[in-house]
């Protein structure tokens, strides 16, 4: 019994040691991979380096295009456009960080990034040869430069247009507005503007997405992460510039955040993620959604809220994004002709996810809905290594009447 009692004794001295031993060893193991991820998560690291320089990954470049079914009573003013969305038309992705060049005196890198794609038809649905109607987006291009500068320079290009009986719609084949395509017509009133002293840095072909293969979308400055990981990442000049010029507040010409590849670690879901989208010519910011799952591993999924996009009446903050051509649009519509060519563009979720009802209703065909439309980064909270990402926009061209343009 004695022998019995002094193990029993024992082995309660023994686990009660092991306890006190896990309950301190907790905070110190939690400081021990604390330091490692800081070691590890920076821009000089090989690891780190290797697959940012090259995504070991693939990415999925899908387009849905929306075919206009009833473009006669569109220009009758009969009746509001409706909408069919064809697709997906998946492309593969690859990008390959150029040009790289450390900066040991601020712990930044500078790079360019460039893009390439490739058509891949079996995860596809259809061909590039296929046809929808669509707006005639060089015509309105040149619509939208005449209403805005010019007095005898607009009746004369107004004139030429409609000599060669240009149409407010026309056929054209997914290939052909998503890389391009020539418009002599276009081509030889973008002259004549230019003949007359009027400059207009506009390429010969037209796409939505014309210029973009095998090519970057700038010079990036950007912080390693070295010895602060907090800061890894973060966009500190773009073209070499620490602000956008596009916008008419300085907080809203702010670059903040990093490009959406790459965030800090040690996640909190109270974090806001800020992400530069130089499609959108802004910074943009995620909040914190719901817990997810990626391969079984635990994330968080942020997603981009309502307020982004809202007109400055629902969210004041947002009134440096209004432009003097358009006076404020609704909420879920972003104007960015600034920085596109004084191009019409529109920027919006698909479907005017989040948009004001009146521009979801203008149309028929709209079914917006967050799962499927919205934006979304699933982060991994101690790395911040970013799982899944689903960046989603919709283009829209902006169609108003001109003066002198049938």
């Amino acid at each position: 019994m004695k022998r019995q009692c002094c193990c029993l004794t024992a082995l309660f001295v023994v686990g009660f040691i092991l306890l006190i031993a896990g309950v301190a060893f907790i905070p110190a193991s939690k400081s021990i991979i604390h330091n490692e991820i800081n070691e590890q998560i920076n821009l000089k690291n090989k690891a780190t380096k290797d697959n940012w320089v090259k995504n070991p990954t693939p990415i999925k470049f899908q387009i849905w295009a929306w075919n206009l079914t009833n473009p006669d009573e569109v220009k009758a003013g009969t009746g509001k456009p409706t909408l069919v969305q064809r697709g997906p038309y998946t492309y593969i992705e690859n990008r390959q960080k150029v040009a790289i060049k450390y900066n040991d005196d601020n712990k930044t890198v500078t790079y360019r990034e460039n893009k390439f794609y490739s058509f891949d038809r079996a995860n596809s649905n259809g061909t590039e040869a296929d046809e929808i109607v669509t707006v005639n987006i060089p015509l309105m291009l040149i619509a939208n430069v005449l209403k805005k500068e010019f007095g005898v320079l607009q009746t004369l290009a107004a004139a030429l247009l409609d000599w060669a009986n240009e149409d407010l719609f026309v056929t054209l084949s997914i290939k052909d507005l998503v890389w391009g395509y020539d418009e002599p017509l276009i081509n030889k009133t973008i002259s004549l503007i230019n003949s007359l002293g009027f400059h207009l840095n506009i390429s010969d072909k037209f796409g939505i997405f014309v210029g973009t293969n095998g090519t970057d979308d700038g010079v990036y400055n950007i912080m390693t992460g070295e010895g602060d990981s907090s800061q890894f990442g973060i966009i500190k000049t773009w073209n070499f510039a620490p602000n956008l010029t596009f916008w008419t507040s300085h907080t809203c010409n702010m670059l903040n955040g990093t490009d959406g590849t790459i965030f800090h670690p040690f996640m909190e879901k109270s974090d806001v993620l800020y992400v530069f989208s130089s499609d959108l010519c802004r910074s943009i910011y995620f909040t914190y959604l719901r817990d997810n799952k990626q391969k079984g591993i635990d994330v968080y999924r942020f997603t981009t809220p309502p307020d982004v996009f809202q007109s400055p009446t629902d969210n004041p903050a947002n009134q440096g994004y209004c432009t003097p051509s358009d006076n404020c649009f609704p909420s879920g519509l972003l104007n960015v002709e600034n920085c596109h060519f004084g191009a019409p563009l529109i920027f919006s979720q698909p479907h005017f996810l989040n948009a004001d009802p009146a521009i979801i209703h203008g149309v028929n065909g709209m079914h917006p809905n967050l799962e499927e439309h919205g934006t979304f980064i699933d982060v991994e909270p101690y790395t911040g290594a970013a799982f899944y990402a689903a960046k989603k926009l919709q283009i829209n061209i902006l169609l108003e009447k001109v003066d002198h343009i049938e």
